[in-house]
């Protein structure tokens, strides 16, 4: 059965090197009460980007992008596009988090592991090629974009939170209709859609997590 994470569960454990780091995770929701008369700041979005781009990825390609929308207009079309959800609009700031479906950053990246001294030029050529060899696969592509860009959208959503600001990831939306309005490449993909502004109070009880005992299984399923 499903239990209520009590306010134990949400202390931060007594061993944990970074209990503030816990505590954020612990207490970290998906908000909907947003202050529609406050804006989030140019800065304080460029800060929000900066945490999500140090999520990990695979051979640390990074393969994201993130736009954002705050025009009062552009958003009205994109809670259309994400079939009605109004809390986009009161939450001031919609960013789209856009997965790569190639490895378009491969040449960079394995470049600056052979300056760092991780591999040599030789290694990093082979290791290159069989990397970019996994995208052309087109379910692999699409699989590789949307599970490297779920982590930076993960961390993004941290980042609001320890910030004071309420964050809701989203992925009821209309894909073609959004990469079509913001103009996404033919390689990238839609991966979720978050909406970022300032709290505007309390938010409902949290609902019930699956405890422990049942989502965990040791050595196999």
């Amino acid at each position: 059965m499903s239990q209520n994470l009590s306010t134990e569960d949400l202390d931060a454990d007594h061993d944990a090197e970074f209990p503030n780091v816990i505590e954020a995770l612990r207490t970290r929701r998906s908000g909907h009460n947003f202050d529609p008369d406050a804006d989030l700041d140019e800065e304080t979005l460029e800060e929000l980007i900066r945490d999500a781009a140090i999520a990990p990825s695979s051979y640390n390609l990074q393969p994201w992008e993130f736009v954002s929308v705050q025009d009062e207009e552009r958003l009205d079309e994109i809670v259309e596009i994400a079939y009605g959800q109004e809390h986009i609009r009161d939450a001031g700031t919609a960013i789209l988090v856009v997965g790569h479906t190639d490895a378009k950053t491969a040449d960079r990246v394995f470049d600056e592991w052979v300056e760092a001294g991780r591999l040599d030029e030789e290694t990093a050529a082979e290791t290159k090629g069989q990397t970019v060899g996994m995208y052309d696969d087109d379910q692999t592509g699409r699989d590789y974009a949307i599970r490297n860009a779920s982590l930076a959208a993960e961390n993004l959503m941290l980042s609001a939170h320890a910030r004071g600001l309420t964050a809701t990831p989203m992925i009821g939306f209309d894909q073609e209709r959004i990469a079509e309005f913001l103009n996404l490449p033919d390689d990238e993909i839609p991966v979720m859609l978050l909406a970022i502004g300032p709290s505007g109070g309390a938010e409902p009880d949290r609902l019930p997590r699956r405890p422990v005992e049942e989502i965990l299984h040791k050595e196999s399923y």
